[in-house]
Order: C-alpha cells, then structure tokens, then sequence
C-alpha cells in the first residue's frame, strides 16, 4: 500500500534546488549559478533538492485533501438543496418522517466527514518536522489543520444530532 495521498505515489527527488544567493531554481548539477554566478556546492544542492522534492509532494498532498474535502463536503449540502426543490421531497418526507429524513442526513455527513481529522492528523505528522519558509507549504499547512478542524467539529455537531434523534425516536415509540 503506498504511503501518499496524491494519486500518482512519491515523487522521486527533484535535480533542481533554489539558488541559496538569488533564489532561482537551478540545476543540481551546475557549477556555477546560471543567473547570479555564485559557485554551487554540489553537497549542499543535493539536500536543497532533496527538501524541495518532500516540499512539493507536502504541498501536492495537502491540495488533493483540500479538493477532496471540498467535494465531499459539498455533497450533502447540494442533496438537500435539490432535494428541497423536488416537491417529491416533501411527499417523501410525510412519508417517511422528518426525523428519519433528518437520522439519514446524519449518517451521510458523518460517513463523508469521517476520514478527513486522520487524513490530516496523519498529513501533520508526515510533514510537520519540514523546516521551509516555503509561502504554498505554510499555505497548505494552514488549509490542512482547518480541513481536520471543520470535518471534527462536523462530526461532533452530527454526531450529537444523531443521538439526539435517536433518543427522540426511542421516546416517541
């Protein structure tokens, strides 16, 4: 099983690595810095590569949560929206009881909800220890830890809602 959450698997290191005196992307197999001229240490341009490759796969994990939160999240919204539309909704509702309706709401936000708090628990503690001022790392270190805040406080909110209906549905038999 791979230990990525991008689609494609890691990334193999990148030859290329920000120029420690222009800050240009340049070849880690260059001698000299093709746009300041400063002399490349061969050791150090490994590592800098090295760092820059995990940068870009932290950064190509945290946006393929984001995307998947995104999605996921919106699914149950736009299932009640349509849903509201359809004057069937109502029927369906009369039929089958609004707090079973409600019990069925629950569930799909709690399944849809359910995997993002690990998904960015483990995103944190794969990528946290990278030590990179990095401007789309931080970006995606932020987007990470609200995507695992948003998905548990959804399912505490659902989560009791649920057990509230459940408790209403055990008194009202």
């Amino acid at each position: 099983m791979s230990d990525e959450l991008i689609l494609g698997g890691p990334s193999e290191d990148l030859d290329v690595f920000d120029c420690p005196n222009c800050k240009q992307t340049i070849d880690v197999s260059a001698d000299v810095c093709r746009f300041c001229g400063a002399k490349v240490d061969h050791q150090a341009a490994q590592k800098a590569a090295h760092l820059l490759a995990r940068v870009d796969q932290a950064c190509s994990d945290a946006s393929v949560l984001r995307g998947t939160a995104v999605s996921a999240f919106i699914l149950p919204v736009f299932t009640v929206l349509g849903s509201l539309r359809s004057p069937r909704f109502l029927h369906f509702v009369y039929q089958v009881g609004f707090l079973n309706v409600l019990l069925g709401f629950c569930v799909l936000v709690l399944v849809v909800s359910s995997p993002f708090p690990f998904w960015s628990l483990r995103w944190s503690t794969k990528w946290a220890s990278l030590k990179t001022d990095d401007d789309e790392f931080q970006s995606g270190r932020k987007m990470v830890r609200t995507t695992g805040l948003i998905a548990t406080a959804s399912l505490v909110t659902f989560g009791s809602l649920l057990c509230l209906v459940l408790l209403l549905k055990a008194t009202h038999r």
